[in-house]
């Protein structure tokens, strides 16, 4: 009897002890985890938009151009004059974009794992626009140029911002159908193009922070 006692109590305690594990599963979100994104698709293309507008335009405010002052507008730079770096709509340093865009999503998405991708993506939008900004500063223009052997570097046109963008959100894009394995790959191979291709990059570029002569 004494058994059969136990063993109904363990019983009726299942249900009680299930109720308390979904009640945890489905806890609202608190507040200040909440994407501060809107839900709806035709909203976040204007927020989307908005924030572009709203970078291009500070930069505009900065001094910087809208396409080379050299006259010339390309969709890669093929040319190796110095007044023409950062200046078209891609070159070797946009591949280095590809891997900021990959570190936004996988920032964003450790920090708000519950945010739908949309909000996700705006949040890479907003984070690379804001790089976008500060790189353009007399400050990050000065350290980008200023170590040993340093590429010649004035700063981004407004085309050549837009296209690192672009290679931001396509970065972030490959992120939901890559394991960390070929996330590890694709940041490998990045940073060896952009080595071979303009003997810069992410290790490079540190070296020669540190005063390294390479």
């Amino acid at each position: 009897m004494r058994h059969r006692l136990s063993t109904c109590g363990a019983t009726g305690n299942r249900p009680e002890t299930f109720e308390r594990g979904m009640s945890s599963a489905v806890q609202p979100i608190p507040e200040n985890e909440r994407s501060p994104f809107p839900d709806k698709g035709w909203r976040q293309v204007g927020i989307a938009f908005t924030m572009l507008g709203t970078a291009a335009a500070i930069l505009l405010l900065m001094g910087r151009h809208p396409v080379c002052p050299c006259g010339t507008v390309s969709v890669w730079q093929w040319s190796r004059d110095p007044a023409e770096n950062s200046q078209a709509f891609a070159d070797w340093y946009s591949l280095l974009h590809v891997v900021f865009g990959m570190a936004l999503f996988a920032g964003v998405r450790r920090l708000r794992p519950h945010w739908s991708l949309p909000s996700v993506f705006l949040a890479v939008i907003l984070g690379h626009s804001i790089w976008e900004v500060a790189e353009n500063t007399p400050l990050i223009i000065g350290i980008f140029s200023g170590g040993a052997n340093a590429p010649h570097y004035e700063g981004d046109s407004l085309l050549n911002s837009f296209g690192d963008t672009v290679f931001a959100l396509g970065g972030a894009g490959l992120m939901p159908f890559l394991r960390w394995p070929a996330v590890a790959l694709v940041v490998v191979a990045v940073e060896a193009a952009v080595t071979f291709g303009v003997g810069d990059g992410f290790v490079v570029g540190t070296l020669r922070l540190f005063g390294v002569d390479i």
